[in-house]
């Protein structure tokens, strides 16, 4: 049974259909990766599914569970966590305070204790700012608390939306380098990312869409090779 399953999802705002008969699926552990233009629906795929956005037609199941509908709240209790674009830190909080709030489902507080230490020990910059307010961190360690904030509430499913964009080169390899860690901790990923070609290398499968619609769908060794894909979206090699 997969870890999530979407089925003919339409999602929007308005009179917009952004999200038009997407459906998809995820296992445990796999990360899988979302492609397409600006404007294709991709984040308010992940956004329907974490229940931010109201599902219009269709359904999403987590462990066999429909969850369509549900709070968002109740979706994180359940064990999906989201990493949005732009990050969408407090910025006035500390970034203890941040990363705390990512565990605000959780009552062990000794656990939350070791998980942010955990957290610092695979971004130990966070760690040195540990009391500094979280709008005065830089892009890049403000994505480092954006996944970090995601992991503390103990997901089995995060929602990662464009955690490269606007960041230097040094700083997107470590964020890369800790996604591709997730799987050995048995955690899946939907990654949304502009960087196609670093998405489909750490993907085992991936999806495109295209106006709100599925257009390619295939393990992801066979979109990276995919004319259509390379000239649409990964450039020159």
């Amino acid at each position: 049974m997969p870890l999530l399953e979407v089925c003919d999802l339409e999602a929007g705002y308005g009179p917009i259909r952004a999200v038009q008969g997407v459906s998809l699926d995820v296992i445990e552990g796999e990360i899988v990766a979302i492609i397409g233009a600006n404007g294709a629906g991709k984040t308010t795929l992940l956004l329907a599914i974490s229940g931010v956005v109201a599902t219009r037609k269709g359904t999403v199941r987590f462990m066999g569970q429909s969850i369509t509908g549900m709070p968002s709240h109740e979706i994180v209790r359940l064990g999906i966590g989201h990493a949005p674009e732009g990050r969408r830190i407090f910025p006035r909080l500390s970034v203890r305070e941040n990363l705390e709030l990512g565990a605000f489902c959780r009552t062990d507080r000794g656990a939350i204790v070791r998980d942010i230490e955990e957290i610092c020990s695979l971004f130990p910059v966070l760690g040195q700012r540990m009391s500094q307010m979280g709008g005065t961190l830089s892009g890049g360690e403000q994505q480092m608390l954006a996944l970090g904030r995601a992991m503390l509430s103990r997901p089995k499913l995060l929602l990662l939306d464009e955690p490269s964009l606007g960041l230097a080169p040094i700083v997107v390899s470590k964020i890369f380098e800790v996604i591709a860690g997730f799987t050995a901790r048995g955690i899946a990923v939907v990654l949304v990312e502009q960087n196609a070609r670093a998405a489909l290398k750490l993907a085992s499968r991936g999806w495109v869409l295209e106006t709100g619609r599925v257009s390619l769908f295939a393990n992801a060794e066979t979109l990276a090779s995919d004319p259509r894909v390379r000239d649409a979206y990964l450039g020159d090699a």
